[in-house]
């Protein structure tokens, strides 16, 4: 049966004289910050976001809560919205066990009509919005138990056919849309995450599936910390897949102070990590997100400290300039005179590595692996690169390192200044590198120099904060 669907053509008119508007988060990033559009668009979204997700307006119980009667008009505001400010959009949700029709399992309708009615569903939504940049194509298939799978194929052969055949038609109707899953829950319990792992497995073995999506409310951020995200996000990593951040709100314990050392301690890890390609929050209104404590601007404009803090963050983060490049020390070839991932949530992800207690090799450099970190980097033009450390260094009896690049000399960095916290300090030495890969060699001097982050650039620029997203 044919379901109306609006005119198209102003649409795609609108997206190709959009001129992108830019967003004061996370301008020039190589990733976004975007939330939610309710009801209607908030008049001050652009001020911080610079990606949209329609809260309830493309659920199919939104859309279609009679039967062949289509409501876009919620879903259009926030789509154009999108379009004309030259923001990702994301389609949220095609295939969910919760706030669909209830027509659809209440009318007597046979499985055969069900699934008439879900293929018309995904086909009419996909052509509604030609331009949506990523879908989640099936919102918690594990936490939230579907009544209608059977219509899809049910368990099946692999357990998740319907999912499986959910995947199939969202990529004939999205053809040119990032194909996402999404679930809650995974964040902090391995055998949910093992369970969501295995869904996606299957997705990407018959290529399906172009990214994952961790809900990370605060119901299951809030008892987190950020070495705990970092080890969960480094799980997700082996499967190849980038990650989306996609519903994060956080109330911490209560209160402002609360919030805000919640947001320092795990944003960081979430942002910093190099298989998470962006993050959207679920609403931002005081007073209007749907659970109390998570808003962080009230209606009035007025900042919580936590947005305060997370705007300094971000635009702070930056990215490297031509000839720059981000290394986290955790993640290098760690020698066995080190404590590796030692964990810290004011640390970049969340880690920082130290020599251990009595490991020092005051007079000359060490001689063996075990004395240094490898790190192994990219070099993306020839020139002469400055180094900078994120370093913490408590006394002027721990501050220093030796450095090295490649097969070349070994320089002793001693006298760095003494920090009880974290600061970017620069090397005394400079390396004239080809484009293409090389080795940088951190090792151990005084053993309780600690060691965070390193930044290599051909530019003059002097980094801050934790620096931009590292590629190791």
């Amino acid at each position: 049966m044919f379901k109306h669907t609006a005119a198209l053509g102003s649409l795609i008119a609108l997206a190709c004289l959009a001129a992108p508007v830019q967003a004061q988060i996370a301008n020039g990033k190589d990733k976004f910050v975007g939330n939610v559009i309710g009801t209607s668009v908030p008049g001050n979204f652009s001020t911080y976001w610079n990606q949209v997700t329609p809260e309830n307006a493309t659920k199919w119980g939104s859309v279609e809560g009679t039967r062949n009667s289509m409501n876009w008009s919620q879903a259009d505001a926030a789509y154009n919205f999108a379009q004309s400010h030259g923001y990702k959009f994301k389609f949220h949700t095609l295939v969910w066990g919760a706030q669909y029709p209830g027509w659809l399992t209440s009318t007597g309708l046979t499985q055969a009509q069900q699934r008439a009615e879900i293929e018309q569903w995904i086909t009419l939504a996909g052509q509604h919005f030609p331009n949506a940049w990523a879908v989640d194509v099936v919102n918690e298939p594990i936490k939230t138990a579907n009544p209608w799978k059977n219509a899809l194929g049910g368990n099946g052969s692999t357990g998740w056919d319907w999912v499986i055949t959910s995947y199939q038609l969202a990529r004939a109707a999205f053809p040119n849309a990032k194909l996402l899953i999404n679930e809650y829950g995974t964040e902090n319990d391995v055998n949910a995450r093992n369970q969501y792992k295995t869904i996606i497995n299957l997705l990407k073995a018959r290529g399906l599936i172009d990214g994952i999506g961790i809900q990370s409310h605060y119901f299951n951020v809030d008892s987190m910390n950020a070495s705990a995200v970092t080890t969960m996000l480094n799980d997700y990593a082996t499967l190849g897949l980038d990650v989306y951040v996609s519903e994060l709100d956080i109330v911490g314990s209560g209160g402002d102070a609360a919030q805000l050392a919640k947001y320092q301690d795990v944003f960081p890890a979430f942002w910093n990590h190099v298989s998470v390609k962006g993050i959207t929050l679920w609403g931002y209104i005081v007073g209007q997100t749907w659970r109390e404590g998570t808003g962080l601007v009230t209606t009035a404009g007025v900042e919580r400290p936590a947005m305060t803090w997370l705007k300094g963050f971000v635009s702070g983060s930056g990215n490297p300039p031509p000839g720059g490049v981000w290394l986290e020390a955790e993640r290098g070839t760690v020698g066995t005179n080190w404590n590796d991932n030692v964990a810290d949530s004011t640390a970049s992800a969340g880690q920082y590595v130290v020599a251990k207690p009595g490991q020092q090799s005051l007079n000359a450099a060490p001689t063996t692996s075990a004395g240094w970190v490898q790190l192994t980097l990219t070099a993306p033009a020839a020139g002469t690169y400055n180094v900078w450390f994120r370093k913490k260094t408590p006394t002027a009896d721990d501050d220093s390192f030796w450095i090295r690049m490649d097969s070349g000399g070994w320089t002793n960095w001693n006298n760095m200044g003494s920090s009880s916290s974290w600061a970017w300090v620069k090397a005394p030495a400079t390396y004239t590198l080809t484009a293409g890969n090389h080795t940088f060699f951190v090792g151990l001097r005084e053993d309780g120099a600690q060691l965070d982050k390193v930044y290599l650039t051909t530019g003059s620029d002097t980094p801050s904060g934790t620096g931009g997203t590292a590629t190791n």
